[in-house]
Formats: structure tokens, C-alpha cells, sequence
């Protein structure tokens, strides 16, 4: 179930992020709608419920107490209009239509200033018609209601522990390259300064806190992972370059470069870039052209970088020489370029897809050291000593049962440095309980314990 409340928000929210790029009764707009409708009705007839009411906390999506954290990062747009309407939650009943559904996404983009009121805002939906979508109030208030008649509690519970800047910073980074693929789409000009902006604030929060950022980056999000993929990459590309000391202006280049380096395949049709089955031969094609679009794209934009261009353009090419496109023989690869394909690789590996299951990160350096001359030696060596076979952000389970979020690679690369989330006994600490564990020290405590098993997607299944 608690998938399936995952699903339908999440439709939600792309529809309100595609109303956004596309005229109001837009073929896909309205494809959005309907399937969000479909779907609200199969959970109202599964669930015996009469309304489906998801509240906000803090940035976040709650729904009967619990975070939901693929929506709050996909759905940036719908948490901000919720601000602008002065509400705490928003309630779909039963005979939900898909005429509310549509003014309600139009909505999303029509209102361009803040409203004084909550009452203001159920009276601007009265007015446009929209009786089946209604509004609460805040958490704080005392009781709130679905409607202005029928009075209950608000259903979202305050659950504590919380990283809300972690998550705006990953929601901020979904949400930049969301738009940069759909303005792309559509011939629109990017804006390159919101995405060189975003990697900028990455940089300056993870310096201190990167695993909590991290984590976030493991979240398996099925049908949209090509824009996942980008804000993985440059997660990744950014702590390695801080990691080598690199000067701060080329740390945020390679972060901005990597939010863009795929965007060429915004330019290839969904079926094609999210099909399960194997690819036909003009299929294949298709997508090993997306580096040569990417680039073509990016050279009629204004305030790129020549990393910027250099990122779309060779992040396929190996360090042999081999790869797509065909690399010409007076081309000079780049040390941050052949980070950046490393980097690249690395997620495409460890990330569940839609077609395969997330591979472990020992498993991931293994293929990709057997894959002789694809990857920078010195490059790919540095880039195993410093990720550790259980990357920042990734939980494991200790032989003793606790559990903990890896917040940095130890002196012995199976023994990490860790932050205890869990007890044995399954009691999941608050943030200001949580404590740090160094499996690379020599105290007796320390050495007696061992890394168990690596808990891949823990953060979607587990919180």
C-alpha cells in the first residue's frame, strides 16, 4: 500500500510539473490527469476510504504519520503551491472528477503571488469550480477540516528526525534538471544559472554534512531515473572533488556540468529511453546519439561552459579511446571529464532501473576494473579508495544487529565510519540520539564488531 500511495502522488506531481511546460488540455497534461484519477479510484475501492488526504510538514509529504520521499522530491511545485494557498494539506474525495483535476493543475500555474488566507484560498476553489479537491489547515492549528463543515484531526502526525535540508537540497536538484529536460524538449532556452546556483548550494551544505545528502541519492525512482541519474552523478562528482582538494570553482563546474551532461536524451522518445525489453538496432542508435544532441543543444545556449559541452560530449568516451561518439585523434581528454565517466558508470551500476535490480558497490568496482582500459587507472583507483566499498550514505547492519548510515570511508576499506540509526531491537533513534561509530579504531568495542551486510535502498523501504 504504501507503494501504491507513493505512485499516485507522484503522478500528481508530474502532471502539475508538466501543466507547467504545456498548455492547458495538453495531450500529456491530460494523460496525467486520467491516470491519476484511475488510479485515486482504484485506492478509494482497495482501501474503503472516502477521501485520500496527504499533508505537509516542513517541505514534506506526510501521509497517516509517515514521510513520503519520492513525492517531496519530485513534487517541489505541488508543496510550493500549497505554501501559496496558506495550507497544511489537501484532501481528494471519492467523486473526484477529472474536470477538478484539471483546474487544479491550471491552477498550479496560474496563481503567481501568495494568498493572505487559508479561507481565501477555499474560496478562490469554490469560485473556479473545484468541489471535490478540498483544503486543511496547518498542523499546528487545533482541528482541521477537509471541508469548512466537517471537522476531524489532521491526519499528518509530527514523526521527528527530519533532514529537511538535505532533502530540499536533493529536491532542488530533481527539480532544476526536471525543467532543464523539458525546456529542451521544447526548443526553450535552459537556464543555466539555476543549475550552476543549486550545485553551488550542494557544495557549500555537503562540505559539512554529505552523507546526509547522500543518502537521498539511493532512492530508487523507477519510471523518472534519467533525471535521478544526472543529480546522482553530480552528487557523486562533487564529493570526489572535494575529497581531492580540488579548488572550489572546479568542484561546482563539474557538479553543474554533470546536472546537464545528459541532456541530450531529452530529445528521445519516453517509450524508447524507459523500455523494459531490449532495444532494436535504430533504438540502440538512437540512444548512443545523445551525447552528439546534448552537446549540439548546449552550444546554442548562452552562459555554457566549455565543461559544460565537453560533459555532454564525452561522458561515453572511454579512456582507451573506444566508445560513442567517435572520439577524433587530436581530442585531449580532460581529468574532470574522465572523473565524470567514472562517476557515470558507477551509478548506472549500483542504481535500480526499471529492467534491473541495484547492483553492490563491491560488485560495481569489480566490473568495472575488469573492463581493461575504459576508465582513468589513477582516476578509477583514487575513485575506489574514497567512495570505500560502502559509499557515504549507505546503510549497513552490524554483526551485533544495530544499524547505521556510513558517513565516510574508514582507514580499512570493509571497516567505514558510521552513525548508529537503529537499535538491535529494531527502536529507530531520534536525530539527537543518534551517535557516531568508528569501525576503524582499535579499542576492543570497535574491533569486535564487523560490517554484516550492506542495506541496499534502505532509505525507501525501511524509514
Amino acid at each position: 500500500m504504501d507503494k501504491k500511495i507513493n505512485d499516485i502522488l507522484i503522478l500528481l506531481c508530474k502532471g502539475i510539473s508538466n501543466r507547467k511546460l504545456y498548455f492547458p488540455g495538453h495531450p500529456k497534461v491530460i494523460s496525467y490527469a486520467e491516470t491519476f484519477c484511475r488510479e485515486l479510484a482504484a485506492f478509494f475501492l482497495m482501501s474503503k476510504k472516502e477521501e485520500f488526504f496527504v499533508g505537509i510538514i516542513d517541505g514534506h509529504f506526510i501521509f497517516n504519520g509517515k514521510r513520503l520521499f519520492g513525492p517531496t522530491v519530485v513534487g517541489r511545485q505541488l508543496i510550493q503551491f500549497m505554501e501559496m494557498l496558506r495550507c497544511g494539506g489537501v484532501s481528494f474525495k471519492k467523486d473526484l472528477t477529472l474536470d477538478d483535476v484539471s483546474a487544479f493543475m491550471d491552477l498550479t500555474d496560474g496563481l503567481r503571488t501568495p494568498l493572505n488566507s487559508l479561507q481565501e484560498a477555499r474560496d478562490l476553489f469554490k469560485h473556479k469550480g473545484i468541489l471535490s479537491i478540498t483544503l486543511a489547515g496547518h498542523y499546528n492549528d487545533q482541528l482541521m477540516t477537509g471541508a469548512p463543515d466537517s471537522k476531524r484531526p489532521w491526519e499528518g502526525q509530527e514523526t521527528g528526525g527530519f533532514l529537511q535540508s538535505p532533502t530540499l537540497i536533493y529536491q532542488a536538484l530533481f527539480d532544476v534538471v526536471t525543467r532543464a529536460y523539458g525546456d529542451a524538449a521544447y526548443n526553450r532556452e535552459l537556464d543555466i544559472d539555476s543549475a550552476r546556483s543549486v550545485s553551488q548550494f550542494m557544495l557549500h551544505f555537503t562540505q559539512q554534512n554529505f552523507a546526509d545528502v547522500m543518502q537521498y541519492i539511493h532512492y530508487p525512482d523507477y519510471d523518472s531515473y534519467t533525471i535521478g541519474h544526472s543529480v546522482r552523478v553530480s552528487s557523486i562528482a562533487v564529493f570526489l572533488g572535494m575529497k581531492m582538494s580540488w579548488p572550489e570553482e572546479s568542484i561546482l563546474a563539474i557538479g553543474t556540468a554533470a546536472l546537464l551532461h545528459d541532456i541530450g536524451k531529452s530529445k528521445i522518445l519516453p517509450e524508447i529511453l524507459y523500455k523494459k525489453s531490449s532495444l532494436s538496432d535504430d533504438e540502440f542508435r538512437l540512444i548512443q546519439d545523445h551525447p552528439k544532441v546534448g552537446t549540439e543543444l548546449l552550444l546554442a545556449q548562452k552562459d555554457v561552459s566549455p565543461l559544460d559541452i565537453a560533459a555532454a560530449w564525452g561522458h561515453h568516451q572511454r579512456y582507451d579511446g573506444r566508445g560513442y561518439p567517435h572520439k577524433p585523434a587530436w581530442t585531449v581528454r580532460s581529468p574532470p571529464i574522465a572523473l565524470l565517466q567514472i562517476c557515470d558508470v558507477f551509478e548506472a551500476l549500483t542504481a535500480v532501473r526499471p529492467y534491473k535490480q541495484a547492483m553492490d558497490p563491491q560488485r560495481a568496482f569489480s566490473v568495472m576494473i575488469a573492463d581493461k582500459g575504459a576508465f582513468h587507472p589513477n582516476l578509477l583507483s583514487a575513485f575506489i579508495s574514497l567512495i570505500g566499498i560502502y559509499p557515504p550514505g549507505t546503510y549497513v547492519e552490524l554483526s551485533d544487529g544495530r544499524i547505521g548510515m556510513v558517513t565516510g570511508a574508514g582507514k580499512i576499506i570493509d571497516r567505514p565510519q558510521l552513525r548508529i540509526t537503529c537499535l538491535r531491537d529494531g527502536t529507530h533513534l531520534k536525530k539527537e540520539d543518534q551517535y557516531d561509530v568508528d569501525l576503524g579504531t582499535t579499542n576492543r568495542t570497535s574491533l569486535s564488531l564487523k560490517v554484516k551486510r550492506l542495506l541496499l535502498n534502505y532509505l525507501a523501504t525501511e524509514q
